[in-house]
């Protein structure tokens, strides 16, 4: 929790979001006081791995959307460069420790530019087991008991990791405890007070239920930020992926899509819609 109140109510309730199951339905509270959004009661460690199959789209990447597997590639890689950006004074004698990295396309831009040392913890190696192009990386399974093993760092990074912690404040107090006066913490979370949130109500891709278990706006992150001992510099409504993308997703959530299946089909109804969103 941000404020520790008790005055609670349910908000939503949601179907499992890109999972095949559609039965299940799955309850978010909100704080009254603080409007920090929860999933209650959460899903176990051990349940949650049923949600993170070979099937999940993220895991899929670019060769989901078949022939057009290079273009996705490509947008990708743009956002990976996004969030480089994002890391002012960075050198080749930085380090990076990158929490959530995934499939860890982010860090090997990073080494790729700079050839600093970049280091990625995640609750499996799905994203890079097998992967030689990400042998110059120094990536752990596990949780933040491996921070007491880490060098000094310059960065830490959180791209869409911490709507998925089942503590967050716990996270960020940890994470400070490791962090001197000049390390710099960058997250990127949904917005829960967005207007895509707004128009698709309980089929808003934000949920991601049940991966997704905190949900924050920009009042009660920048307090739990500042309760955990960090000083907030800046907060970004525009962060690095295309708005499109919650949009889209949500759209494909309403008309219950198969997120099992070859996506190709989907590549050029997304892209007209993206142009017309922009357009907007």
């Amino acid at each position: 929790m941000v404020c520790g109140s008790t005055d609670i109510e349910s908000h939503v309730q949601t179907k499992a979001m890109m999972h095949h199951d559609s039965e299940l339905r799955f309850n978010f509270d909100i704080c009254n006081n603080c409007g920090l959004v929860f999933l209650n009661p959460r899903v176990s460690h051990e349940e949650l791995s049923a949600y993170y199959t070979k099937a999940y789209l993220p895991y899929r990447g670019p060769s989901a959307w078949g022939k057009h597997g290079n273009m996705v590639a490509s947008n990708l890689k743009g956002t990976d460069k996004k969030r480089m950006a994002k890391l002012s004074s960075i050198d080749s004698e930085s380090t990076i420790l990158d929490i959530g990295c995934g499939q860890p396309s982010f860090l090997k831009t990073c080494y790729d530019k700079f050839y600093c040392r970049c280091i990625g913890i995640d609750f499996s190696d799905q994203g890079w087991k097998g992967n030689s192009e990400y042998d110059a990386l120094d990536l752990h399974v596990g949780s933040l008991e491996l921070l007491e093993q880490m060098p000094a760092l310059d960065f830490i990074t959180m791209w869409h990791y911490l709507e998925h912690d089942y503590d967050p404040r716990s996270t960020l107090m940890q994470l400070r405890k490791r962090a001197s006066n000049n390390t710099r913490l960058l997250i990127e979370v949904p917005n829960f007070d967005s207007a895509s949130r707004r128009k698709y109500a309980e089929f808003w891709a934000g949920y991601h239920t049940p991966r997704h278990t905190f949900l924050f706006s920009p009042d009660n992150i920048e307090r739990l930020l500042n309760e955990t001992g960090w000083d907030v510099i800046d907060i970004d409504l525009k962060g690095t992926l295309d708005p499109y993308n919650l949009y889209w997703m949500s759209e494909m959530e309403q008309n219950n899509i198969d997120w099992r299946k070859d996506m190709e089909q989907e590549f050029w109804p997304y892209v007209i819609a993206m142009i017309q969103f922009r357009l907007k």
